[in-house]
């Protein structure tokens, strides 16, 4: 490079040998090379600091996200409890129905072997007796209209429950003396191991809480795993699949006895 801005100045003094040097070409032909050198290096410099920029970017934009992964405690008993709607008043009682005339009934009981002195001659009732009235174990003087064949239940006779049919079902509890407990320690932990953000929520970086209810039966099954408010973003979803994946929990009490009870769950995600 030296030897040809030589070779370029020895001819550019011999081109303007004897003529006006002061003139702007000879200064231009004496600091052409370098002001091409300062160009090459700004050239070269500018387009690899564009190639570093470009590559740093590329790297920024690809890094992982890291979550972090917060504990966060909840005290079942803590949760607010939605109101419950008053009792509606019971339904009027039915008329009383009249009641059927009473039967005529005579004594008539099958023999029983007794010793003598136990025993009590007594006649039984004649064939015409018995085709107006019913045999059974003691007499009474029923009405002459009454049928025979209809069955009367005396109302003063007893209040035991009628037997058969299908029970109703409970209704789950939304607070009782024991409320149910998670068997492996805290929920939450639970929710912060299984739990997965979804990359939808990663770039909106979507945090919040989703509320799952869900009813613990008195064999401490889940049921009725029902999404009460939500966030979106695949988060909801994701929330009623950890829910529904959890173990038995121990049942709620009251009264000393296992019966069904709702719960309302915050489940937390946080960036």
């Amino acid at each position: 490079m030296n030897e040809s801005s030589e070779r370029l100045k020895d001819l550019t003094d011999l081109i303007f040998d004897g003529r006006n040097q002061s003139f702007g070409a000879y200064l231009l032909r004496r600091l052409y090379p370098g002001i091409v050198i300062k160009a090459s290096i700004t050239a070269i410099s500018g387009f690899s600091a564009i190639v570093l920029l470009a590559i740093g970017v590329e790297t920024w934009l690809h890094q992982p996200v890291s979550v972090e992964e917060k504990l966060v405690t909840i005290d079942p008993k803590m949760i607010e409890p939605p109101p419950i709607d008053p009792k509606t008043p019971p339904p009027p009682a039915l008329p009383a129905q009249p009641q059927p005339p009473k039967i005529s009934t005579v004594r008539f009981v099958p023999p029983e072997v007794a010793p003598d002195e136990e025993i009590i001659e007594e006649d039984p009732p004649k064939q015409e007796e018995l085709k107006a009235v019913v045999s059974a174990s003691q007499t009474v003087e029923g009405s002459p209209d009454a049928d025979p064949n209809e069955l009367v239940i005396d109302g003063s006779a007893g209040t035991g429950e009628i037997m058969g049919g299908e029970p109703e079902e409970e209704e789950a509890h939304l607070v009782v003396e024991e409320m149910p407990r998670f068997p492996d320690g805290d929920v939450q932990y639970f929710f912060v191991k299984h739990l997965k953000y979804t990359q939808k929520a990663i770039l909106k970086e979507i945090s919040g809480k989703v509320y799952i209810s869900f009813v613990v039966n008195k064999d401490g099954s889940i049921t009725e795993v029902t999404l009460m408010k939500g966030l979106g973003y695949g988060l909801d979803e994701e929330a009623l699949r950890v829910v529904k994946m959890m173990p038995n929990w121990i049942p709620g009490k009251q009264g000393g006895r296992e019966v069904k009870v709702k719960i309302v769950q915050p489940i937390v995600f946080n960036l």
